[in-house]
């Protein structure tokens, strides 16, 4: 199984990771406790390599997350494959590298995946209410929760069945780790779950401003502690469907409101196809 469909969830952090360190260990904590029985028993190394996590496993991630620079941390519930059910992903920077100067714009990244299976069988609210506890002790610029495709998606026959399913179900996410190297303070995309951090809900209008705007059934706008806030498109995430309609109108509506804020990448990037990424990136808003 080198492609499958998940719940991914994300966030992006304006902060060099010896500054979010802790914060970051507890998020993973949380997440450990939330899908037990289920654990993240493998561990990726410097070469991409997976291992399983043994006591030379746990030193190494007890090195990462103590480095006072950079940080990559991978842990898995199994690699059949090279697509785990569950998995944890941590990218931190090191935004005063004095070699480059482009430092201070980059953003460390954590995403934590789950299966769909367990999106179906603990229902939405548990995921709604897991994203939120993983954002409470996080200090970031914008983040999203929702159904994603999750495998290899760097392999050609892979790369080109993505490319496909995602102009069907425009509600299903194609990650792309390398976005905070260039996200700043946009937003990447429209998701169930829409988290933003002080700086873009600032200059979006603030809460009362969006739940003005955002009128379709079922979104919602909620405020949470630090200035931020979340906007969920209703109760449950929502692959969407081109073959029905309409298709996903709350994420359209969300869509137009944040267009201002959105990223593109091809506007900071070069793509194989760079038009063919703008569409599918402006899929809600064309």
């Amino acid at each position: 199984m080198l492609l499958r469909d998940g719940v991914s969830i994300a966030f992006y952090l304006g902060h060099s990771h010896h500054d979010i360190t802790q914060r970051i260990e507890h998020t993973l904590r949380v997440f450990r406790h939330a899908i037990a029985p289920a654990s993240l028993d493998w561990y990726c190394d410097y070469e991409g390599d997976f291992h399983e996590l043994d006591s030379a496993g746990r030193k190494f991630l007890e090195q990462e997350f103590n480095s006072s620079q950079f940080a990559h941390v991978h842990l898995a519930d199994h690699v059949n494959n090279g697509v785990g059910d569950y998995k944890f992903i941590y990218d931190g920077q090191w935004r005063e590298n004095p070699n480059d100067p482009g430092a201070s714009r980059l953003l460390s990244t954590v995403t934590f995946w789950l299966p769909t299976e367990f999106l179906e069988s603990q229902g939405p609210a548990v995921v709604r209410e897991l994203a939120l506890k993983l954002s409470a002790d996080l200090p970031y610029t914008s983040g999203h929760a929702g159904l994603a495709f999750n495998g290899q998606l760097s392999l050609l026959g892979v790369d080109d069945l993505v490319h496909r399913e995602r102009l069907r179900h425009p509600g299903m996410d194609v990650p792309d780790e390398s976005a905070s190297l260039h996200l700043g303070n946009r937003i990447r995309g429209v998701h169930w779950m829409n988290f933003l951090g002080p700086p873009v809900l600032e200059e979006l209008g603030g809460v009362e401003a969006l739940r003005e705007k955002l009128k379709s059934p079922g979104t919602t706008v909620q405020p949470l502690a630090e200035g931020r806030a979340v906007i969920t498109l209703g109760t449950e995430p929502d692959a969407g469907d081109t073959t029905r309609s309409p298709v996903l109108p709350a994420y359209r509506e969300l869509a137009r409101v944040l267009e201002p804020r959105l990223y593109f990448q091809g506007d900071f990037r070069p793509w194989r196809d760079t038009e063919e990424q703008r569409r599918w990136e402006r899929r809600f808003l064309d």
